[in-house]
């Protein structure tokens, strides 16, 4: 069978999962925001709805896939991700407006933790093992082609409220050609023999620990940071271009990020070093777009862009390497809720502290949390030489 069709459905799905329907929130907050009427501990918490349902979703994804499959698993994941992106999509400018649109996103984050789960099974189990850091990469990266898309088109809108309900009506279509037509026939993962499922107490092992550990900080981080990144924009009033290009700059960032990190994947001198890499340029990004400036915002984005899309492939492909195939959906379902904690954690916070100190405080909490996550993969990476 020819592994093409089904890397492409991987990086379409991991695109449309985690780029449009995650990512795009921190571009349209502004016009939400405007919209709806929340402030920002309210936008905050919309999301944390959808990064629940993420959590949710991702947890229960490896007990659903033994009774129905990793493929029927992904398709039913597609299906409940774009329902909700069609509740956002019609969510009325009305009091019940924050609430459908709480709902919709919650559905969108519970359909997408079990379908990134099946792709990354599927795609995993199709392909050979010495594909699977490039494919990571490609998949992950191509996240930054939904932020550059978007935040390229939606600051000339003239219509702020067309451009968010577009997003999501966009959304919905792909994830139902999603659904219907993909994955390739032929590929699936077979459910593992009764007993053969990874015990989570290895989680608390040295060889897991940090992994997830960093994990959990890098999803605190990010997420605090791409949810008011539009909003921090707003507060210094930056022009409809400027704001453009921060956000083609955050995606195509993300891009060339994976595509370095794919190269340090086949060089062991700079393989256990990429996840820390990742890490330090999240940090000093975030300190960057602390500054009072659109062009420091500018610059600060790109920087944090570099270990957007590297962060989650590399976790995705150590996660592989460090489990047998019967064990990677609850290796990988473990990892990815620590994310999904740290995801929970980083908009409440965020949003709380630019209620209360501006939204430059945003920034700089991410800066700190992302230092933090530095020195857990420094670990990480001694453990893995031993």
């Amino acid at each position: 069978m020819n592994p093409i069709k089904l890397i492409a459905w991987a990086a379409l799905g991991i695109c449309i999962n985690v780029g449009l329907a995650r990512f795009s929130y921190g571009i349209m907050l502004p016009a939400l925001r405007s919209d709806l009427g929340l402030d920002y501990a309210t936008s905050g918490g919309l999301n944390a709805l959808h990064l629940l349902g993420y959590l949710i979703g991702t947890l229960g994804a490896p007990t659903l896939a033994r009774h129905i499959g990793m493929r029927t698993l992904a398709r039913c994941g597609h299906l409940v991700l774009g329902a909700g992106a069609a509740i956002c999509a019609a969510t009325p400018i009305a009091a019940i407006g924050p609430l459908l649109l709480g709902m919709g996103r919650f559905l969108m984050g519970l359909g997408g933790g079990g379908a990134v789960l099946a792709i990354m099974v599927i795609a995993f189990a199709g392909i050979k093992p010495s594909w699977r850091g490039p494919v990571s990469m490609l998949a992950w990266g191509s996240t930054g082609i939904a932020i550059a898309v978007t935040g390229g088109v939606l600051p000339f809108l003239p219509n702020p409220e067309l451009g968010w309900r577009a997003v999501f009506v966009i959304c919905a279509a792909f994830c139902a050609i999603l659904a219907l037509g993909f994955p390739p026939p032929g590929y699936d993962s077979p459910p593992p023999a009764p007993g053969a499922g990874f015990n989570p107490w290895h989680a608390l092992s040295p060889r897991w620990l940090f992994l997830n550990a960093h994990y959990f900080l890098f999803g605190v981080a990010y997420v605090a940071y791409a949810t008011f990144a539009g909003t921090r924009m707003a507060a210094l009033r930056t022009s409809p271009d400027l704001v453009a290009a921060t956000w083609v700059g955050y995606g195509v960032a993300a891009m060339i990020g994976a595509a370095i990190t794919a190269w340090a994947l086949g060089h062991p001198q700079w393989r256990e070093r990429a996840l820390m890499g990742a890490g330090i340029c999240g940090a000093v990004g975030s300190m960057v777009a602390a500054g009072g400036t659109p062009a420091l915002a500018l610059a600060g984005a790109s920087l944090v862009g570099f270990g957007l899309a590297a962060t989650p492939a590399l976790v995705s492909a150590f996660a592989r390497d460090r489990s047998a195939a019967d064990h990677y959906p609850r290796a990988f379902s473990i990892a990815t809720a620590c994310l999904g904690v740290g995801q929970l954690i980083g908009p409440a916070l965020a949003g709380g502290l630019a209620d209360r100190f501006g939204t430059v405080a945003v920034p700089l909490f991410a800066a700190t949390v992302y230092g933090l996550g530095v020195l857990v993969a420094v670990a990480d990476g001694r453990v893995a030489n031993r």
